[in-house]
């Protein structure tokens, strides 16, 4: 049987990454958020305060998007943003590691910025979820591991799969494959653009844990309630 779109709204994460997203953008994003009852919003730090006030008192998460999408800020300047954006009222902070930094041969550098942004954000929020961005859409798989366990041993609590501005697998392959890096221990995120409710489920059914997507058309009219 096909998945129902309301069966899979709690795992779908709608994602403002348009880079002239206006205020209306955000607005209208957030509304239709809370009216298909789905996991969290995600939005550039500019847009936070914003959408912590449209959100209030609903069901959905408020998710900041830290360092999209290249995440070549350095590690002190995302962890001030990841402060900034808890206290906003984001409760959740999605920051892309440092990719040229770890492409040039230094994953340590990885693990070392999550660990500062983890402690910051939880300075702020004390159960603050950290999650790390890694593009796997550009790395093979090796680096991948690689990668996989710089984010572990960083503590991020999910590995994002990509800031949705970056060239995606074609399939699901890099999400079990970071499934069987990771085991349960650390949720994953797929972001693609999704088609419909049986591809979000196929990722599902791959390991992710949530699905990010900058559009809510693989949801229309079937999550309301």
């Amino acid at each position: 049987m096909a998945p129902r779109p309301a069966d899979i709204a709690k795992s779908v994460e709608l994602m403002l990454l348009r880079p002239r997203a206006t205020d209306a953008d955000c607005a209208a994003l957030c509304a239709q958020a809370l009216e298909l009852h789905v996991a969290a919003v995600c939005v550039p730090p500019t847009h936070v305060p914003e959408a912590a006030r449209a959100l209030r008192g609903g069901d959905v998460k408020l998710v900041a998007l830290i360092s999209h999408p290249f995440g070549a800020d350095r590690p002190a300047v995302k962890a001030r943003a990841c402060r900034q954006s808890l206290e906003d009222g984001a409760q959740e902070v999605e920051l892309v590691v440092d990719l040229a930094r770890f492409a040039s041969g230094d994953p340590n550098h990885v693990r070392d910025e999550l660990r500062l942004c983890g402690k910051t954000a939880r300075e702020v929020r004390t159960e603050a979820v950290v999650r790390a961005v890694v593009e796997t859409g550009v790395f093979d798989d090796r680096s991948l591991r690689l990668l996989a366990r710089a984010v572990q041993a960083g503590g991020a609590d999910m590995l994002v799969t990509s800031s949705g501005l970056a060239p995606e697998p074609p399939d699901a392959l890099d999400v079990e494959l970071m499934r069987e890096e990771l085991g349960a221990g650390t949720a994953i995120k797929a972001v693609r653009a999704v088609r419909g409710a049986d591809e979000a489920a196929a990722l599902v059914a791959a390991g992710a844990n949530r699905v990010g997507a900058a559009s809510a058309d693989l949801l229309a009219g079937g999550a309301r309630g």
